[in-house]
């Protein structure tokens, strides 16, 4: 089934990337940022996520509950703005920079409060879990039954072509999960850029943004020896001023890239040479803003803003959130969700095709029924009819029929996939309990219009029940 996510602080997208890479269905998104909400919608809006150009702190939860309708929320994710604990900002002092974005974890703390999704991810640099908040955050997250883990990784393990420590939380009201391990697959420089053409030689702008420098400057560059040099390999008059002092960091400053290792991180200033080691591995330029979004493993014909100015851009495509990561991260909570909600249902390679063709609302279940009808003849069906006083997942007008395919966790089936975890109980059993009478009542009101139905559980979905499955609803049909 395409399970529901809802991405805060979502930037231009790298979050989002990742989770429909991973397969889910990305509900709405929360950004402030008009040049990153620029990026988000030219590649969200056609897949249906609705964007809330808002401060998140404006925005009630109960419009994504409104989206939702009756359907859960499977995952809560969120990077809220790290800037007052980032390394530079603090200047490697202890403790983070007074800085308010820092209490808007408390923005996603209200909003796990408000939708109770069965998972949480939060993703941030490895100085938020010293951050007083965010510890009174996740205590507090734990008393609404949220099993909690949370770890520094580096995402160069993640198979990202770039060094990048960042924390990683995720929870669950389902038990323990743990932040996916990393695949160890490395990815270098020559892999994401290695076959980039020459920007002069492209018709893609977005390769053609990149400063150009005075003459000193761009000698100092042709200088710097290809792959991996750096400043300190340079004669001594063409060292700066400012670099010849004793005790000077920032040693990447205007060094190359390496070809067969992977990228520094990838910042705000990664257009800027004077900010890092952004320099080509052997070309005598910064990298482009391409280069440095598919250092980030966002797609080639990922879409960005070219009418901003090239700093703009640059911070844009630096907060981002490596898409690969985050996909990485998801298919480790997918697997987490299965466990109750898709398992023995199919095998895993007959699964991974069922969902990538699922779309909207359709689950997996829903999917193999509507097949089954197909084959058995029973294809004059409907999907919905405002006619209706409830909403049968499947209708046939003509013969006053309908049939709900229930999942059994959400609709408190009597089998072992009804059973309610331990965590977070009372909050469970209330809810479970909450639709089964909707249910009762829905089928009474059909009954007293005049329709039959049948209702079939997830559990009784299986390849060996097949034929009985075909038999119950060849019964219903011909009654």
């Amino acid at each position: 089934m395409a399970y529901n996510a809802v991405d805060l602080f979502a930037g231009c997208g790298g979050m989002t990337e990742g989770l429909f890479t991973a397969g889910y269905r990305v509900v709405a998104a929360i950004e402030i940022d008009h040049n990153a909400a620029q990026a988000y919608r030219a590649n969200n809006e056609q897949r249906g996520v609705v964007l809330y150009e808002k401060d998140i702190r404006q925005v009630n939860p109960h419009v994504i509950e409104e989206l939702l309708g009756d359907e859960p929320l499977h995952l809560l994710a969120g990077c809220p703005p790290c800037q007052g604990f980032s390394t530079i900002r603090r200047k490697n002092k202890r403790g983070s920079k007074r800085d308010v974005r820092n209490r808007l974890i408390w923005e996603y703390v209200r909003f796990v409060t408000a939708l109770m999704p069965i998972t949480i991810m939060l993703e941030n640099v490895p100085a938020l879990a010293e951050y007083t908040e965010f510890k009174k955050a996740v205590t507090q997250m734990k008393r609404l039954g949220y099993t909690i883990t949370y770890k520094v990784v580096d995402v160069a393990r993640y198979g990202v072509p770039q060094r990048r420590k960042r924390l990683v939380l995720v929870g669950s009201l389902l038990g323990t999960i743990e932040p996916a391990a990393g695949n160890n697959r490395t990815i270098t420089v020559r892999d994401a850029i290695g076959k980039m053409p020459l920007p002069q030689d492209s018709n893609d702008p977005l390769h053609q943004i990149f400063p150009q420098h005075t003459a000193h400057i761009q000698e100092q560059i042709r200088l710097t020896p290809h792959d991996g040099g750096s400043r300190l390999d340079l004669p001594e008059e063409y060292i700066l001023p400012c670099h010849r002092k004793e005790g000077i960091g920032f040693k990447d400053v205007y060094g190359r890239l390496a070809w067969d290792k992977v990228s520094s991180t990838i910042t705000g200033g990664c257009l800027n040479p004077s900010k890092g080691r952004f320099l080509h591995p052997e070309q005598n330029r910064c990298i482009s803003a391409r280069e440095a979004a598919m250092l980030q493993t966002f797609p080639q014909n990922y879409i960005f803003p070219t009418n901003l100015s090239r700093s703009a851009i640059a911070l844009m495509i630096g907060n981002a959130l490596p898409p690969a990561f985050c996909k990485i991260q998801a298919d480790n909570i997918t697997e987490h969700l299965d466990g109750v909600f898709m398992a023995d249902v199919f095998d895993s390679g007959k699964r991974s095709k069922i969902m990538s063709m699922v779309k909207s609302k359709n689950t997996t279940p829903e999917l193999f029924i509507r097949k089954l009808l197909c084959e058995m003849g029973y294809n004059r069906y409907r999907l919905k009819s405002r006619l209706l006083p409830c909403r049968p997942d499947i209708i046939f007008p003509g013969k006053k029929k309908a049939i709900f395919v229930n999942g059994c966790f959400w609709h408190g089936h009597s089998c072992k996939r009804g059973h309610l975890p331990e965590t977070n109980h009372d909050f469970w059993a209330t809810k479970i309990q909450r639709n089964i009478m909707r249910d009762q009542q829905n089928y009474e009101e059909l009954s007293k219009i005049g329709w039959t139905f049948l209702v079939i559980w997830q559990c009784e979905i299986k390849a060996k029940q097949k034929d009985q499955l075909v038999e119950t609803i060849k019964n219903f049909m011909e009654q």
